[in-house]
């Protein structure tokens, strides 16, 4: 598996999906901060979007996407002007407690259906991404405050059009799990939405530029690849194809952590996974993860999580 994946099916990011429309203005809607992703997808229209603390606004054409992947706190409106209107009305999102959304005027929301004869003069989806933010990755860390995949980036944007018609088309069928396709599809969109950022990069730096390092990125996914715990510095250093010295300055420089201590925090993470949504033996875990012992694993796991094996697989069930 390679480092990106391992790393989101790690903690855990799931998706969902909302579709709104508003009629003839004026009309404006606030979605509060929250603190994982929210995106927005414009299918028919023009609007205009402010981010809280930031006084420009962002006019979003049809085709346009926007994302704020750590949260933000903004409003999306039909005129720059709109921006400015008191927004009092809430808006109940059906199984997402944490999304507050507040409306002024003709704006409807909804979690799965968006009518294919609508005559909102603006349609758009929204989508929220939610993690666990209690695992501290440096990946999570560098997270962009924002990310917008305007018409100047016309191949992501063409891919990610893709992405949203399948939304669209399964949110108007109604058939058999077209839900779970639909948060599927939303989790690939946001998948999209990572990778055109780093393409966006000018001069990429950190862990993104680690990713696509051509010595740093193979050891990566060589890392989140081990499934029996035997890999070392000395066999990372080999793969890379670098000297000890220059392979821990280098994979220091972008990861932020040395080798081995990504390689323990990758392997512990994974059976922080692995102890609570799988039914594998401690011990089996424990020998995946490179310990030769229950108790050296219990102690490295109580180290890391705060928490005993057996404490962490309680706390899911």
């Amino acid at each position: 598996m390679d480092a990106l994946s391992d790393i989101l099916k790690a903690t855990r990011w799931t998706a969902s999906t909302y579709f709104s429309s508003a009629g003839e203005g004026p009309w404006c809607m606030q979605v509060l901060y929250r603190p994982q992703g929210v995106f927005h997808a414009v299918l028919k229209g023009r609007c205009y979007l402010r981010q809280s603390g930031n006084p420009e606004a962002i006019v979003l054409e049809e085709g346009d996407v926007i994302s704020f992947p750590t949260g933000a706190d903004h409003k999306i409106s039909d005129t720059p002007q709109g921006l400015k209107l008191a927004t009092e009305n809430v808006i109940r999102l059906e199984g997402d407690d944490e999304v507050m959304v507040f409306k002024h005027g003709a704006v409807s929301f909804s979690q799965r259906e968006l009518n294919e004869h609508a005559s909102g003069a603006t349609q758009w989806l929204s989508g929220t991404m939610s993690y666990d933010t209690s695992i501290h990755h440096p990946l999570l860390k560098e997270l962009p405050c924002l990310i917008h995949v305007g018409e100047e980036d016309k191949e992501a944007r063409q891919l990610m059009q893709s992405v949203i018609s399948v939304l669209v088309s399964e949110s108007r069928a109604d058939t058999p799990g077209s839900t779970l396709a639909i948060d599927r599809m939303t989790e690939v969109l946001f998948l999209q939405l990572l990778r055109c950022y780093v393409q966006q990069l000018t001069q990429p730096a950190g862990y993104f530029a680690a990713l696509s390092d051509p010595h740093i990125g193979v050891v990566l996914n060589l890392v989140h690849s081990e499934d029996d715990g035997t890999l070392t510095v000395e066999s990372l250093c080999s793969a890379a194809a670098m000297s000890r010295t220059k392979f821990n300055a280098r994979f220091t420089q972008l990861v932020g952590e040395t080798p081995k201590a990504y390689l323990t925090n990758t392997r512990l993470l994974r059976a922080k996974t692995m102890l609570q949504h799988s039914q594998k033996s401690i011990r089996g875990i424990a020998e995946a993860a490179g310990y030769s012992s229950d108790s050296s694993f219990s102690k490295a796991v109580k180290k890391h999580f705060g928490m005993t094996p057996g404490e962490l697989r309680a706390a899911v069930q």
